[in-house]
C-alpha cells in the first residue's frame, strides 16, 4: 500500500487482494484468498483482545503503531463463512478518504453499544474496474538476479537480505533491502497453488513447482520460524547435463547402453544424484529408440522427447502409492525405468524382477557405491531378502557413487566412484559377506572400476581440490588419509578431523 501510495488495502475471502488507489485500485495477487489465509491475518494483525472482540460482536476497529508519516487503522468484519479486512491509512496531510465501508465498533466501545450482526455472505467496497497490477513484490527480479549469479536456490526470509547459494556456499544478496512479513505474505499468495493455501494460512510448511518465464521451473518451499514466514527457491536447469558436461567416463556412460539390468546412482543429500541420474536418461533419450518412464516425487527437470518416447510421472503419497505406480508402468512395458529416489521399499523385489528384461535406473542416498547395494537388499522384506539378493546378483550392471567438492579456483567438481558387474562383484552381492564387495571393488581397477578415495585423490594430486576440502566431504576419511599418504601427498593439516 506504501509503495503503491495507496489510501487502503482490502482483503476478502474469496476475492484478490487489492489497494486503493485515488478512483481506481492495484491488485496485489492473481489468486483469491481463502478463509485459512485470511484467518493467519487477522491471527498476525490483531492482538489477543481484538481478535476476542471479533469473535465475540463480529466487527472490530484497531490501530497500528503509527510511523513517523502516516497512521494505520485495521478494520475487520467475520462472520461464521465470511473474513472481511481493510487496513486504513491515515496521512499526516489531506488526502482522499478511501470508499465507505460496513459500520465496525471500537473494542473498547463495543460492550455499550448494539451488537454487530454477523455478515451472511459479503462484506465488501464498491469500487470501479480494477486493473492488472504488477506480479509480487520482486520475487522474479531476485530469481533473474539468482540464476545470473549462477545461484542454484535463493532465499527469502522475514525482515532479513534475501540470500543465494552459489557453489554450495550462502551469499547474502548485498545491494537487496531485507523484505518484510508483509511482502513475503503477499508472495507466497500470489505463488502458491490453490488448493494449498489453506496450509500457507495455518503456517505449514508447503512445497510446489512453479514455471517461470525464461527461467524454467523451481521449486519452491515455504516454512514459518522464528524469523516469520519465508521462502526457499530451488532453481531447476531447464535442460539435462549432458554426459560431456559432467565429464562421465566411458564405463559410466555405457551403463546407459545396457539392454536391461539394475543400475544404481548414489550420494548423500545434495550430492547432485538426480543430476547424475538424469544425464544417463538424456543418453539413453538420444541413442536409444525405446520407450522411456519415469517414477519421481517431483517432476523437475523436463526431458524432450528425442530418439526415445520420455513419460515422466509424479509419485504422491506413500509407500503403498508408490509401489501401485511401479506396477501400473510395468504393465505398459518400458524398455527402460527410472525411479528417482527409492520411493517405496515394498518396490525392490518389483524392480529387481523388472531388472531381468528393463534396464532399471535406480536413485538411492548412499554414500559410496557399496553401501548403496547394501542397502538396496536391506530395504526389501526379511522373508524376501534372499530371494532379491540371488536375483540382483544376476541383474546387477553397475552403481555410481558422487561426492561434490568445492574447487581451489572457485566452483564444484563431482568425484565419482564406479562399481561395475565384474564376475567378483556378481558373487559378493550373492555370498553377502561383510566388507568382500569392498574388496572386489578395489581390485576390480582393471576392470574400469574407480574406488570413491582415487577419484578424490586425484583431484587433490592436480591441484584441483584442496586436500582439506577433500577429507571434509569424504565418507570414509580413514580410508581416503590412507591412500593420501601412499601418494606422498602431506596430510598433517588434516589428521585432526579423521
Amino acid at each position: 500500500m506504501i509503495r503503491a501510495d495507496g489510501d487502503a488495502l482490502v482483503m476478502h475471502a474469496g476475492e484478490r487482494p487489492y489497494v486503493v488507489v485515488g478512483s481506481g485500485t492495484l491488485d496485489l495477487s492473481s489468486q483469491a484468498l481463502n478463509l485459512g489465509a485470511m484467518d493467519g491475518m487477522l491471527q498476525q494483525l490483531l492482538p489477543a483482545s481484538a481478535q476476542d472482540a471479533l469473535r465475540e460482536f463480529g466487527a472490530v476497529e484497531h490501530r497500528l503503531p503509527p510511523t513517523e508519516s502516516d497512521a494505520f487503522t485495521v478494520v475487520a468484519a467475520q462472520g461464521a463463512d465470511d473474513i472481511w479486512i481493510e487496513i486504513r491509512r491515515r496521512r499526516r496531510k489531506p488526502a482522499v478518504a478511501p470508499p465507505a465501508a460496513p459500520p465496525v465498533v471500537e473494542a473498547a466501545e463495543a460492550a455499550h453499544r448494539a451488537p454487530v450482526l454477523q455478515m451472511t455472505r459479503t462484506v465488501r467496497i464498491e469500487v470501479p474496474p480494477r486493473p492488472r497490477a504488477a506480479r509480487g513484490p520482486g520475487i522474479e527480479r531476485l530469481l533473474r538476479l539468482a540464476a545470473s549469479r549462477g545461484a542454484s536456490a535463493l532465499f527469502v526470509i522475514s525482515d532479513t537480505r534475501p540470500a543465494i547459494r552459489v557453489d554450495g556456499d550462502i551469499r547474502p544478496l548485498e545491494d537487496e533491502a531485507p523484505m518484510t512479513r508483509a511482502d513475503i505474505e503477499l508472495s507466497v499468495m500470489e505463488l502458491v497453488p490453490e488448493a494449498q493455501h489453506g496450509a500457507v494460512g495455518r503456517g505449514e510448511a508447503t512445497e510446489w513447482v512453479a514455471d517461470f518465464a525464461d527461467l524454467g521451473r523451481v521449486r519452491c518451499m515455504t516454512f514459518t520460524d522464528h524469523h516469520g514466514p519465508s521462502i526457499v527457491f530451488h532453481l531447476i536447469a531447464t535442460r539435462a547435463a549432458t554426459a560431456e558436461q559432467l565429464g562421465l567416463s566411458r564405463e559410466v556412460q555405457a551403463l546407459a547402453s545396457e539392454a536391461h539390468g539394475l543400475v544404481l546412482v548414489a550420494g548423500a543429500h545434495g550430492a547432485g544424484k538426480s543430476t547424475l541420474l538424469f544425464a544417463l536418461v538424456d543418453l539413453v533419450n538420444r541413442q536409444r529408440p525405446d520407450y522411456v518412464v519415469t517414477l519421481e516425487r517431483q517432476i523437475r527437470l523436463v526431458h524432450d522427447n528425442r530418439t526415445a518416447i520420455v513419460s515422466q510421472r509424479e509419485v504422491r503419497g506413500g509407500p503403498a502409492e508408490g509401489l501401485s505406480a511401479a506396477r501400473s508402468v510395468l504393465r505398459e512395458d518400458p524398455d527402460v525405468l527410472v525411479v528417482d529416489d527409492l520411493i517405496s521399499p515394498q518396490m525392490v523385489p518389483l524392480l529387481v524382477e523388472a531388472a531381468s528384461a528393463a534396464l532399471v535406473l535406480v536413485s538411492i542416498p548412499a554414500p559410496s557405491t557399496t553401501e548403496a547395494v547394501e542397502r538396496f537388499i536391506e530395504l526389501a522384506s526379511v522373508e524376501s531378502r534372499s530371494g532379491v539378493q540371488a536375483a540382483l546378483a544376476e541383474t546387477f550392471r553397475g552403481a555410481v557413487a558422487q561426492v561434490l567438492l568445492k574447487k581451489a579456483g572457485g566452483g564444484r567438481v563431482a568425484a565419482r566412484e564406479v562399481l561395475l558387474a565384474s564376475a567378483a562383484v556378481t558373487r559378493a552381492i550373492g555370498d553377502a559377506v561383510p566388507g568382500q564387495l569392498q574388496v572386489a571393488l578395489e581390485g576390480g581397477r582393471k576392470h574400469g572400476m574407480v574406488p570413491l578415495a582415487d577419484a578424490v585423490v586425484g583431484l587433490v594430486q592436480s591441484g584441483v581440490v584442496d586436500v582439506r576440502e577433500a577429507v571434509r566431504k569424504s565418507p570414509d576419511r580413514a580410508r581416503l588419509l590412507a591412500s593420501l599418504r601412499r601418494e606422498g601427498i602431506d596430510t598433517s593439516v588434516v589428521e585432526q578431523l579423521a
